[in-house]
């Protein structure tokens, strides 16, 4: 059995993805004015959510992760540091390497962000039936849960 070529059916899944975000996402703006309040960039905010997946890691952890340079990174740290989202403490047994770790007030930010996020996708939904947008929370919740999301989410009844 041979598999169709992605482009033979049409738009690639990767492409429709794309398209679909782009119209849902920041119709409201919310998310925006989140991230212009608390002083960060998407770049950083990135950051900080990769680096709760982390628990704690390093600089060199995070670029390997983010794809980024050690230099771009650390830059970034700085600046987190300053806004007191991000903590440095000491490795032991190597001075060269300090473990990093979200403060209180990045994680209020990134929840903020969360919610942010929803009412925005919420707001760029809101023109989509409601049988519609029932249908896709299902695909959805079945799409996540096959990614392993942390908690499994269950279809509405």
């Amino acid at each position: 059995m041979t598999l169709p070529h992605p482009h033979d059916e049409g738009p690639q899944l990767g492409e429709m993805v794309q398209d679909f975000v782009n119209h849902v996402s920041h119709r409201a703006g919310r998310t925006l004015a989140v991230m212009q309040d608390g002083s960060v960039t998407l770049q950083q905010v990135l950051l900080l959510h990769r680096l709760a997946d982390l628990t704690d890691g390093t600089a060199s952890e995070l670029g390997e992760q983010l794809k980024m340079s050690l230099s771009s990174v650390s830059q970034m740290i700085d600046r987190l540091e300053a806004l007191q989202l991000v903590t440095r403490s000491d490795v032991s047994g190597d001075r060269r390497k300090r473990r990093l770790k979200l403060t209180a007030k990045a994680r209020a930010l990134l929840r903020r962000l969360r919610a942010a996020r929803s009412d925005d996708y919420e707001a760029g939904l809101s023109d989509v039936s409601p049988r519609l947008r029932a249908l896709l929370r299902d695909v959805l919740i079945q799409v996540l849960n096959e990614l392993g999301r942390r908690q499994p989410l269950q279809p509405a009844s």
